[in-house]
This record gives C-alpha cells, structure tokens and sequence, in this order.
C-alpha cells in the first residue's frame, strides 16, 4: 500500500511566506471620517446628538483596543525576550524535540526516535534531501505500538554515502486494519545558540538545525 510520505512532510512544515495585507480600519481613518462628517454636515439638518455619542462611544472603545493591542504585543515581546535569555542555559546541553530534520557530517547521520500510537503491519523509513527528493527507503517492518529509535546509516538507496547537510525523515506504513498510519518523529543535538524568530523561541543546534523551545521535550548534559 502507498504511503504518501511527500505531503505529510509538507503538511508539517510552517509554510507561512508572505505577508497578507490588512484591510481593517484604524482609529486614525475612524477620526478622519468623524471629523469630515462634521465639517461637512448640512447647517439646517446637522447629526443627531444621539447618533454623534454612539460614533463618539465607537471611537473611544476602538482606542482602548488600539491601545490594549500594543500593550500585549509589547509585554509578549518582552516574555519572548525573557524566554530567550533563560534559555541561554540550555546552550552545551542535548535536547530533544518534536521535529522531522536529521544532519549528515562526515558522512555520518543524527539519530532520531519514532512513537507509533499503534500496531503497524509495515512501516518505512522515508529519507528526503534539502531539495524534497526521496533518497533513501528503508524496510522496518511490523512494530507493535510504542515508542522506538531509529538510526539512519547516511546512505542512499544505491549504498552512496550522502553530502553533509540537513536530511527530513518520515516514518510511514499501514496498520494492521490496513489503514495508513504515520509516526510522530522526535530528534535531538547539541544547543549553540538561542533567537526569537517571528515571535517564537528557537534554539539552533551544533549542526544548524532549529528546534523550537516549545517542541523540546527533555534536556540534558552532553555527558550524560
């Protein structure tokens, strides 16, 4: 049965690259608008005070969360920034974390662990390039629900040792009700460095991959 491995790598990856333009009105454009509705009202019919407090009211309520809008972006801009400076600690210390990427150097490959939430009939390991394209299928086999590790041997199907570089892996088959199943990847390395990217916490790692500090789910020393 095929699995296609190609779109869940897809479906998993931030595909957010572009900006969408705001069409919302601002308190500056609603003041305008106020202001050009009174200097150009008709003398002889002028706004109804009852409506000119309802616009009045609108416009004060859209200041305060004008107002409250900055304030929480500036106070979660300063958590990030207070998140990030904690995590300075984790920089030298392996972590692990949810993720999909692996690394070759020297032509040898990063581990990762697999969970399957349960019993697979089959299972695969898919290995793809930076490019997207399939270099290596690995034969796993029937597993039993469960959590696993799985260590790519940095080679192509043709037995080739890869270039270093970063590598995504998808572990994939069918269940033994036949349906298609996909396990849930966890990788790890060493931490050299912390940012905030778009509002997110990501620590880089030795090989120059990034997890997000969200994703990490344990710690610890490079010796342990």
């Amino acid at each position: 049965m095929y699995v296609d491995t190609t779109s869940y790598l897809n479906s998993i990856k931030t595909s957010s690259s572009s900006d969408t333009a705001s069409s919302s009105m601002g308190k500056d454009d609603f003041l305008a608008i106020l202001v050009a509705q009174l200097e150009n009202q008709d003398p002889f019919n002028s706004t109804d005070p009852a409506e000119m407090i309802g616009q009045l009211t609108q416009f004060s309520m859209l200041e305060q969360m004008t107002n409250m809008n900055e304030t929480l972006t500036t106070g979660l801009s300063a958590l990030n920034l207070q998140t990030a400076t904690s995590s300075v600690s984790y920089i030298g210390k392996t972590v692990m974390a949810s993720g999909y990427t692996l690394s070759v150097e020297d032509g040898k490959a990063s581990s990762s662990t697999y969970t399957l939430e349960s019993d697979a009939a089959t299972l695969k390991a898919y290995i793809y390039d930076e490019d997207g394209s399939l270099v290596r299928t690995e034969n796993i086999g029937a597993k039993k629900a469960g959590e696993y590790d799985y260590q790519w041997d940095g080679k192509d199907d043709d037995g080739d040792v890869m270039e270093d570089g970063t590598y995504s892996i998808a572990i994939a088959g069918t269940g033994t009700d036949g349906a298609e199943l996909t396990a849930s990847t966890t990788i790890s390395g060493v931490v050299n460095g912390v940012a905030v990217k778009s509002g997110v916490v990501m620590l880089t790692l030795k090989d120059g991959r990034e997890v997000s500090l969200a994703n990490v789910s344990s710690v610890k020393d490079v010796d342990a």
